[in-house]
């Protein structure tokens, strides 16, 4: 079974089935996103009977989590602004989670200097600039399947690099 296949043939609808769960087509994009990289990870491990189902099962899963999470988050959200700040001790980082997170940007740096610079760069404009994969396609020439693939490579990259360093 061609993992990539089965996803590019359901990318479209998997879209729509997360656009209507979450409310949201850039959230749906996020989830559909990360439902491949689930369901790339499972294809390889095992036999899968009904991919499609497998993958459209994810994505719902996926997209109910993201809905539940934002509904918490809007709960909290209004709290009184009184209520909440009592609630944070205090919004500055400890001197050691200061330092964790200099030294994981640093070897997240590195790795991002190793990757490829058409897929460094998908890579740069979908998570710091925002940019859908469409966008992406557009500006890098390439099919917006192409662009969602450099953006996982790159995310499975530093993942790895991460998780080597733990």
């Amino acid at each position: 079974m061609d993992t990539l296949q089965v996803f590019l043939a359901a990318q479209a609808d998997l879209l729509r089935y997360a656009a209507r769960i979450t409310g949201d087509p850039a959230e749906a994009e996020d989830v559909v996103q990360d439902a491949w990289l689930r369901f790339r990870a499972t294809a390889s491990a095992r036999i899968l009977e009904e991919p499609n189902g497998y993958l459209f099962r994810i994505v719902h899963n996926l997209a109910l989590d993201r809905r539940r999470r934002q509904g918490r988050e809007n709960r909290f959200l209004a709290v009184s602004a009184a209520a909440a700040t009592e609630l944070v001790p205090s919004d500055q980082p400890s001197q050691q989670a200061r330092a964790e997170a200099k030294d994981e940007l640093d070897v997240l740096r590195t790795a991002m200097a190793r990757l490829p610079t058409r897929t460094r760069r998908a890579f740069e404009m979908h998570r710091f600039e925002d940019m859908k994969l469409i966008e992406i396609a557009e500006e890098l020439g390439i099919s917006k399947s192409l662009a969602s693939e450099l953006v996982i490579e790159a995310v499975e990259y530093c993942k790895k690099v991460l998780r080597r360093r733990h």
